[in-house]
């Protein structure tokens, strides 16, 4: 279940703006997602080999050059779908646990 919502959480995030790996890494784990690093890359590899998303090399003024992650059309409509079936999950999940008081 935790892999199908860092999926979600990935897309939602780079649906608000393009973010290299260690970037998004942070924006995960400042939401309060627990995120290790060697989950992240994988995961971006493989939502880049389903074009789910594409990269750029960008060169940082800062000194080095980072790859950039951005939704392709693909991915925005995967995520449209992932964000419909979680409001189904959340909402089932909300009638069973009220029922549970």
């Amino acid at each position: 279940m935790k892999k199908g919502m860092l999926e979600l959480a990935v897309l939602a995030l780079l649906n608000s703006r393009p973010s290299y790996g260690l970037e998004l890494l942070d924006r995960l784990n400042a939401s309060g997602l627990d995120v290790k690093d060697g989950t992240i890359y994988p995961l971006l590899s493989r939502l880049r080999a389903e074009k789910k998303v594409s990269t750029k090399w960008v060169d940082e003024t800062s000194g080095h050059a980072h790859k950039y992650y951005t939704l392709t059309e693909r991915g925005g409509q995967v995520l449209e779908g992932m964000i419909a079936a979680w409001r189904e999950h959340r909402s089932a999940m909300e009638h069973v646990i009220g029922k549970s008081k």
